[in-house]
């Protein structure tokens, strides 16, 4: 497996896992307001990235699943070739 360049993006995993590593830091509540707030405010940025990328997920999914237009049309061509067989 290559090694993953430094420079790249952080993946979904990587954000999701510090927006968990945020989020129990802020329910453990040891901290003081600024740290908490710093912590909010890098919490909701993260929140943010991870809602970003799972919506273009899903439009990448959306563009490779075949619309209704193209499963009738499938579904056409099996009748017809059906029709010819018989």
């Amino acid at each position: 497996m290559a090694k993953k360049n430094p420079n790249s993006p952080p993946t979904f995993e990587q954000l999701f896992t510090e927006l968990e590593t945020t989020i129990q830091a802020l329910e453990a509540g040891n901290i003081s307001l600024d740290e908490a707030l710093a912590l909010y405010e890098r919490g909701m940025a993260l929140a943010k990235e991870c809602v970003e990328m799972l919506d273009r997920a899903e439009l990448r999914i959306q563009e490779l699943a075949p619309g209704p237009n193209e499963i009738e049309a499938d579904e056409e061509i099996e009748l017809l070739d059906e029709e010819e067989e018989e």
